[in-house]
């Protein structure tokens, strides 16, 4: 019987995910502090309690700058990770089903949604926090999709680039890779195990 995979989006399916970065050099802010600043609403974008221009407005106040177009949409400037999608192919190949656990919002996957290469269509479904209004590293994130997949948590696989959001999984039982593709000799390795 094939395994469930929950893949990431943001620095696993894609790279070049540094919007806040940029937003804070179209403005000249200093990221650090403007990185905290965001994460004050972070949790509330992600879940879908807030609309991404609502942020924009409070940056406009807090900040005393004019946003005049979503900057989550015309500052993001993801690429594909080719790596991830073809073992995504063979996962799926080899009878595994294979699906997006993402923290996100609208603005980022109408952008990753337009990409050329299309990475969201190797998925078999998408599971989007600000739909399900529940952002990781809560565990209820996890149960969802378990749930909906009706997947046992020891049948399930979760690649993600945060140590916060391994160690959620993690804790329900569910075997993980810490993924960085910096290495992806160690992703390859633990693939093998799946694939024929």
């Amino acid at each position: 019987m094939g395994k469930l995979f929950i893949f990431d989006m943001g620095e696993v399916l894609i790279l070049n995910v540094k919007n806040l970065q940029a937003i804070a050099k179209r403005f000249g802010f200093d990221y650090k502090p403007f990185r905290a600043f965001y994460g004050i609403y972070d949790k509330d974008l992600m879940e879908g309690k807030m609309d991404s221009m609502e942020f924009l407005r409070i940056v406009e106040k807090e900040y005393n700058v004019k946003v005049d177009e979503n900057l989550f949409i015309t500052d993001f400037h993801p690429i594909p990770n080719h790596f991830i999608m073809n073992v995504i192919d063979e996962l799926r190949k080899n009878g595994h089903r294979c699906v997006l656990g993402s923290n996100t919002f609208a603005p980022h996957i109408s952008v990753v949604s337009n990409l050329e290469d299309k990475p969201l269509s190797h998925l078999d479904h998408l599971y989007l926090s600000h739909e399900m209004g529940i952002a990781k590293p809560d565990v209820e994130f996890f149960k969802y999709i378990l749930r909906e997949e009706s997947v046992k948590p020891e049948n399930a696989v979760f690649v993600d680039d945060r140590i916060d959001n391994i160690n959620a999984a993690s804790s329900i039982g569910i075997k993980t890779l810490l993924y960085s593709d910096n290495n992806r000799e160690e992703a390859e390795e633990f693939f093998k195990a799946y694939i024929q």
